[in-house]
């Protein structure tokens, strides 16, 4: 019977995919529920249920989680945030370490990524499986956060928070792959301070700082991947130093292209030509020459462009190679040394170069921006050599090394802890069973020990710990949702029309005369809510109101 019903959580979700009506959806989640043999596990499937004992597994009969995720995955897909986390709660509440993968990549897929790390951050936290796709995935939306970011600061914090997410996956007995290697190795270089300058040849002290460090993170990153088997391949390389060049860091480059050879690998085309114009800017006749060799063995199947000739023609003219490209026209064909032939004419005519303005100059960055991100390299250095002392696919102690509770939202930031332990007990404590079933001081009975996490934790307060990240989750999401809400107004707002437009009011969902000039005063007012300072009273109130099942709101 308990099987047959788990059936019906991948039919809800099927339901919900191909365009089933939630309400439908929700009916047949209802029904189900009460299809179920034991009223127990009717109760602990609901929102709000209180489990027997917080420091054991629930060993109650059919509470599988294979029909919350199905009703889970019918409420993301239509948007129902609330229902969705005390859903995921509801999960997270019956059975902490045991949580199906499938729920993980809801959350990753169809929330923001701010909301999707804190719950992956859970996941891991309590040692359940997490796939590399999953990880991968978390680092693409990362990685795409930090290249948006308009703030320095949050570019080098986000990368950080990569790290952390790969220290995370792996201490739930995760094995890393390249593709990871490859997204944080990308991460890394974009977030390096720009040098603002047309080009430069690392005459700047600073900068040869940053190089250093970024080299030295870069070594003991692949020497961590090398435990997983997992190796730098070209695209390691090819993602990497046409952006090191590109921000002004030709040393970069060059020194990421030493690793490259060392590695017996071969850079492609793109890459080549940037290795042509670092050898310019660095005057290296090897690297030069190197680079070539490259774009020329590629002839084969497509000979060298004109623009690879013109960039080769100005390398080496500031590499004191003028001769150089006197055999060369050999490999082109008959249009394109057409092509190069007037590009050459072109250099010889004009003042075209590579080199900075002024060649005394020296390429000046941001020295606060160059500050946070030297510390958030050496931050994530010593976090590499916290995980180079654990093996492949062992399971951490977060217990006496915990997490980074940054990563798992905290809203409001004054919410006292007593606070917070004291709505918890009122709403979880099974006071009748703990009266059946007194424990010692020690935190253990006669019959039983305690459970505990393969990561360490103690259920209780694994269960703690994740209610307070719901907590944290459910404030976040009504946030978004405000924030998505007024954004989409303004975004369809038609200027030309009266500034008495009527527009929706995404506080009460009624249909009110509002301004441009409020809108975006109110906008202001949602973002800086999260700023405000609430008492106790205040904050019980609103996460009660939160965790109040959206029917019966």
């Amino acid at each position: 019977m308990e099987s047959f019903l788990n059936g019906h959580g991948p039919a809800i979700e099927l339901l919900a995919v191909y365009g089933a009506d939630l309400q439908h959806c929700e009916d047949i989640f209802e029904r189900t529920l009460h299809q179920q043999e034991n009223i127990s596990s009717q109760y602990q499937l609901q929102s709000g249920s209180i489990v027997p004992d917080r420091s054991r597994a629930v060993t109650i009969r059919g509470t599988s989680l294979s029909l919350l995720q199905g009703i889970l995955s019918a409420r993301l897909l239509y948007g129902k945030w609330r229902s969705s986390y005390l859903a995921l709660d509801t999960a997270f509440r019956l059975h902490p370490t045991q949580i199906v993968p499938r729920l993980l990549d809801l959350f990753v897929y169809e929330r923001p990524i701010f909301e999707a790390l804190p719950v992956f951050f859970m996941f891991c936290r309590g040692g359940n499986r997490v796939s590399k796709v999953t990880l991968a995935a978390v680092l693409d939306s990362l990685k795409k956060l930090a290249d948006h970011a308009s703030s320095p600061s949050t570019k080098v914090g986000v990368v950080r928070a990569m790290f952390q997410a790969v220290e995370a996956y792996a201490g739930s007995a995760g094995v890393l792959n390249t593709r990871h290697l490859n997204i944080l190795t990308r991460a890394v270089v974009c977030a390096m301070p720009r040098v603002p300058t047309t080009a430069c040849t690392e005459s700047s002290g600073g900068n040869k700082g940053i190089i250093k460090i970024v080299v030295d993170l870069f070594k003991q990153l692949f020497a961590y991947f090398a435990q997983h088997n997992a190796l730098p391949d070209p695209i390691t390389f090819n993602g990497t130093i046409p952006i090191a060049l590109s921000l002004g860091y030709p040393l970069l480059a060059k020194t990421l292209f030493e690793d490259m050879v060392i590695l017996d690998l071969s850079p492609n085309v793109p890459t080549a030509q940037c290795l042509l114009t670092t050898a310019g800017l660095l005057r290296d006749a090897e690297l030069l020459k190197m680079a070539w060799t490259y774009i020329s063995g590629c002839s084969e199947r497509q000979l060298p462009d004109s623009h690879s000739w013109r960039t080769m023609k100005i390398s080496a003219r500031r590499c004191g190679l003028g001769s150089f490209t006197e055999d060369q026209p050999r490999l082109l064909d008959s249009e394109t040394a057409l092509n190069a032939e007037t590009a050459m004419q072109a250099v010889d005519n004009d003042c075209v170069d590579l080199a900075p303005h002024g060649e005394g100059e020296q390429a000046r960055i941001d020295a606060n921006y160059a500050h946070n991100f030297e510390n958030a390299c050496t931050e994530m250095l010593e976090l590499i050599r916290r995980m180079v002392k654990f093996q492949p696919g062992d399971f951490r102690d977060f217990h006496n090394h915990p997490l980074d509770e940054a990563n798992l939202l905290t809203w409001p930031d004054n919410a006292e802890e007593s606070w917070q332990r004291k709505l918890y007990d009122e709403l979880t404590r099974d006071k009748e069973h703990e009266n059946r079933n007194p424990t010692s001081l020690d935190g253990t009975d006669d019959h039983e020990p305690l459970a505990v996490s393969n990561t360490g934790i103690r259920f209780d307060e694994l269960r703690y710990l994740n209610w307070k990240a719901i907590n944290s989750l459910l404030v976040e999401a009504q946030q978004f949702d405000k924030r998505v809400e007024i954004s989409t107004d303004t975004a369809i707002w038609d200027r030309r029309a009266s500034p008495e437009l009527k527009t929706k009011n995404p506080m009460a969902g009624a249909r009110y005369a509002i301004s441009m000039e409020q809108l975006q005063a109110f906008l202001h007012d949602i973002c800086e809510e999260k700023a405000r300072e609430m008492g106790e009273n205040d904050w019980r109130a609103l996460i009660l109101r939160l965790r109040k099942p959206e029917h019966d709101s």
